[in-house]
């Protein structure tokens, strides 16, 4: 995964923030799943730097639910 890759699925997911927040929330799940697959196979750019954007999706603001 490129920083590229990255920049523009976190701006997908604001797009979806202001929308759909349960859409929303499944992109947000799916970039930290495959931020963490690319850091554990060795395919991230610069893993710390890539986790730590990750992890900032976090301060997007839209309504998370948990099951």
């Amino acid at each position: 995964m490129t920083f590229k890759e990255l920049r523009q699925r976190i701006d997908a997911l604001k797009r979806l923030a202001e929308t759909d927040d349960e859409a929303a929330h499944s992109a947000e799940d799916a970039i930290h799943l495959d931020v963490l697959r690319a850091i554990a196979t060795g395919r991230a750019e610069v893993p710390q730097a890539m986790a730590r954007i990750a992890a900032a999706t976090a301060d997007i603001k839209f309504a998370r639910w948990s099951a």
